[in-house]
């Protein structure tokens, strides 16, 4: 029982984490510069946390009070994340900038993970000093928290759901680790405002919508679904992010015909996405189509049953479309191939996730999946009059990477543009369009004779072309995503703040500043710290470099996960469970070892580099599910004992017990910030992953240059 408090320490900070990187997600559109916000706020605030609990001695009998405490501070930030929007006065479902998205990261981070920072000093003194036994314990409570959200709650419930079932929990377990009065009154009240957090879960995102009616509200390990009417549009949001509304037949029009106007005769068609909102039943227009129609999240299919009138559910029980409830270019990549079409209907690339089917190698995948003469068709928001610099980057892009795969490009003018690419002839004469629309015999609202010659003029067309010939060539590729980044920064315009500048600025970097002046700096300090190694603060270094390498590692794990594999939204709990579970087994070894030996830190720290270096090769090819969770849990293992073993030779002569956590996560800290909103999208994996293998290189020779049996003074 004496190392409970510390496994209750884990799982109450990876709860936190989780549900935190989850809710932000789904409330501010589930932006990687969102993730890494708040991801760099959460390990900032620990750090900070940790070193602070140098100075500031919590009494062990309190330690229950600070849990309890988290335990509602917790979920009254998660209420006060949801009605954001009053607090902003903006609209529901309306966008805002990274400013307002970081004063809610930092505030979060301040009432909960610096608490935790301070708790983990306060256990570490409970048991003595025992640093290390502190380490392991609350990896573990991270690892079988993971668990527990990943295989039973984030399938079967909503976030605030799950937050009040794990909460509880932690409070009956601190009540058994603590048993007196006090403790038990301050559980009950914890359990009381758990009770009613769960209850309004519900009415909460009802009122987060008014004046609009939330119909149905569903959390999915693919996001939050919500079902909002307004009047007689029926409108689908995932993670705030707009599936489709109906009716729109505009956008359902133009998402098909343009396209399949291209091959009329069009036999096997692939839908992917967009289907339920009216894509279907355009596509079924053609009386020769057969439709594979996809959908990642299966609650889709359901919802748009249930809330949309009969002529879309007799589309989607159509005996020529056949439904398939996965990853569309999982589908696609298993597919036999031979399609006369296939139409993406997904959101803009504004995410990493969403940016994979926008990139050169999927549209590759696409070139080889079509007949000979095959289309392929997409659509992205534009400018109906003016293209403006940081739009025509994003198009320029899409267009670059699409004319590098196939041979014949077009592109619609418009609101929105339609983008067409085919081995074969393709033709924007709305002449042309309009016959085969009449011989067709649709009855089409927008695409119809009458209206293409406007939209299709060559003023307008000729404009469209003379604007993207003048973007910069540059292709979006699954491991470095631009059109993401450029994405970010046509959305960062639409708001006052410093953050457009701020990302047009550093677009615009070198990469000299970016990656080879950090590794300068960098190795100029190991030279520094190389003369005053007789003080016990440089074995700590490599707890630095460690939190630097870590986080970063993590997050391109991640996204290459998410790449070759899809969604990572209900899967994340996994993948940071396997690093965790690897970092629990290292600190056990490490602590196995019961000796100080500079020798552990030096073969941990040439691990480092050999996983890095294996992650790099196997980003060649296509990495299995298996070998990417293995290469985090082996990771996490070398960083576990690094931490045991570098602590071990910092704390011979000093009292200091948060110094060393607190750098690991403010190493985690600088991380998060640079890699998954700025240096993934400007450099890429590959090259990020290469400066990596070099800082941690050049830590590894100073470490071997450091005398195993010099004392700590």
């Amino acid at each position: 029982m004496a190392s409970l408090p510390a496994f209750l320490l884990g799982g109450l900070a990876t709860t936190c984490q989780i549900i935190l990187l989850r809710e932000f997600a789904a409330q501010f559109y589930g932006n990687e510069m969102t993730y890494g916000l708040v991801l760099a706020s959460w390990l900032l605030g620990g750090g900070v946390g940790s070193l602070l609990g140098n100075r500031w001695r919590i009494k062990p009998e309190r330690i229950p009070y600070g849990y309890l405490g988290l335990v509602l501070i917790f979920p009254a930030g998660l209420a006060a994340l949801r009605f954001s929007r009053f607090l902003l006065g903006i609209l529901p479902g309306e966008m805002v900038g990274l400013g307002p998205v970081l004063l809610f990261a930092l505030g979060l981070a301040l009432v909960t993970s610096l608490p935790l920072g301070l708790l983990f000093v306060a256990n570490a003194r409970r048991l003595g000093g025992d640093l290390s036994r502190v380490y392991l314990v609350e990896s573990l409570g991270a690892a079988a928290a993971g668990l527990v959200l990943h295989f039973i709650l984030i399938p079967r419930v909503s976030n605030w759901m799950g937050t009040a079932l794990l909460g509880a929990v932690i409070a009956l377990l601190t009540v058994l680790s603590f048993p007196n009065r006090k403790t038990v009154a301050l559980a009950l009240a914890a359990w009381g405002g758990l009770v009613a957090f769960a209850l309004m879960d519900a009415p909460s995102q009802r009122i987060e919508w008014k004046p609009f009616e939330l119909v149905e509200s569903r959390d999915t390990p693919y996001g939050k679904l919500q079902v909002v009417k307004a009047a007689e549009q029926v409108t689908l949001y995932s993670n705030k992010l707009k599936v489709y509304s109906y009716p729109d037949p505009a956008s359902a029009e133009e998402a098909v015909h343009f396209a399949l106007l291209q091959r009329p005769a069009a036999e096997r068609v692939l839908l992917i996405g967009g289907g339920a909102g009216g894509n279907l039943r355009q596509a079924l227009k053609y009386p020769r189509a057969r439709i594979e129609y996809v959908e990642l999240d299966p609650e889709i299919i359901r919802l748009s049953r249930k809330h949309l009138p009969d002529e879309e559910r007799k589309a989607l029980a159509d005996p020529r479309v056949r439904i398939h409830a996965e990853d569309g270019r999982a589908f696609l990549g298993r597919t036999s191939g031979g399609f006369d079409a296939v139409l993406l209907d997904l959101p803009e690339p504004a995410t990493a996730q969403v940016n994979r089917f926008y990139t050169r190698e999927f549209f590759a995948l696409v070139r080889a999946r079509l007949a000979p003469d095959g289309v392929f068709g997409f659509r992205v928001p534009s400018a109906e009059n003016y293209i403006g610099r940081e739009l025509q980057k994003f198009l320029g892009t899409l267009r670059t990477t699409l004319t590098s795969v196939f041979a014949q490009v077009a592109i619609v003018p418009g609101d929105t543009n339609i983008f067409l690419a085919s081995a074969g002839p393709l033709t924007l004469d709305p002449n042309e369009l309009g016959r085969r629309i009449e011989a067709a015999g649709f009855e089409n609202v927008f695409i119809r004779p009458a209206l293409l010659s406007a939209r299709l003029s060559p003023m307008r067309r000729a404009y469209l072309e003379d604007a993207l010939r003048g973007a910069a060539p540059r292709i979006n590729a699954d491991l470095r995503p631009l059109s993401y980044y450029f994405s970010s920064v046509l959305w960062s315009t639409q708001f006052r703040g410093a953050e457009a500048s701020l990302l047009k600025w550093l677009a615009k970097l070198p990469s000299f500043w970016l990656l080879d002046l950090p590794l300068i700096l960098f190795v100029a300090g190991l030279a520094v710290a190389r003369r005053r190694r007789s003080r016990s603060g440089v074995f700590l270094i490599p707890v630095a470099v460690m939190g630097v390498t870590s986080i970063v590692f993590e997050i391109a794990v991640i996204l290459a996960f998410q790449i070759y594999f899809g969604s990572v939204y209900g899967r994340v709990a996994l993948l940071l469970t396997s690093f965790m579970a690897g970092l629990a087994a290292g600190a056990f070894a490490g602590r196995l070892r019961r000796r100080e030996s500079l020798a552990d830190v030096t073969a941990s720290q040439g691990g480092f580099i050999l996983i890095l270096a294996a992650f790099s090769l196997s980003l060649r090819g296509a990495p299995s599910a298996g070998l990417l969770v293995g290469l985090l849990a082996g990771f996490g293992f070398l960083s576990g004992w690094l931490f045991v073993a570098a602590n071990r030779l910092y704390l011979k002569n000093q009292e200091r017990l948060g110094t060393g956590y607190g750098l690991d996560l403010l190493g985690s800290f600088l991380g998060a910030l640079a890699a998954s909103s700025i240096l993934i999208p400007l450099v890429g994996v590959d090259k990020l992953m290469t400066y990596l293998i070099l800082a941690n290189s050049a830590c590894l020779l100073y470490l071997l240059e450091t005398p195993f049996q010099k004392p700590c003074v």
